[in-house]
């Protein structure tokens, strides 16, 4: 069963995707809820997996890493073993799986002349296209407010 998202989880939401350090002390006295019900909610949004966790979010690129992407044009029926063979790389960060068999994989590995193409020599053959990333045009990993009202959980409160 799915848990009903409403204005209050929407706002807690959103003010922990631009500060996870902020207390649900300071957040009650921002949303004029008491804090109980802040870490309830919260509480709530991490048990239905909605929050996965609270933690830093690092920029690569500002580390002075590498960040590449790549694209696998794999037949449907292999693209799942495919895409968890590319998972199973520290390397890769990110994987996704389209309809018709394509995986698009983020990696990052460190920056020097050879790193990205150090890590597309650990593939298999796979039939890719590798794209290191030159400039970092926009990085952002919250979802904005009208995606999470866009969804079919999200109940006006």
């Amino acid at each position: 069963m799915r848990m009903k998202i409403d204005n209050l989880d929407l706002e807690i939401i959103k003010h922990l995707q631009q500060d996870a350090r902020l207390s649900f002390r300071k957040l009650g006295r921002k949303l004029g809820v008491p804090h109980t019900t802040v870490f309830t909610r919260a509480e709530r949004l991490l048990d239905r997996g909605i929050i996965k966790n609270f933690s830093a979010i690092l920029h690569p690129h500002d580390l002075g890493l590498q960040i590449g992407f790549i694209f696998v044009d794999a037949p449907p029926s292999q693209s799942k073993d495919i895409a968890a063979k590319l998972s199973s790389f520290d390397e890769v960060r990110k994987v996704f799986r389209t309809f018709d068999g394509k995986i698009i994989a983020k990696v990052v590995v460190p920056r020097g002349h050879h790193g990205f193409e150090e890590f597309l020599t650990k593939l298999d053959n796979f039939p890719i296209n590798a794209y290191p990333v030159h400039e970092v045009v926009k990085f952002e990993h919250s979802i904005p407010e009208s995606g999470l009202k866009s969804l079919h959980f999200y109940k006006e409160r």
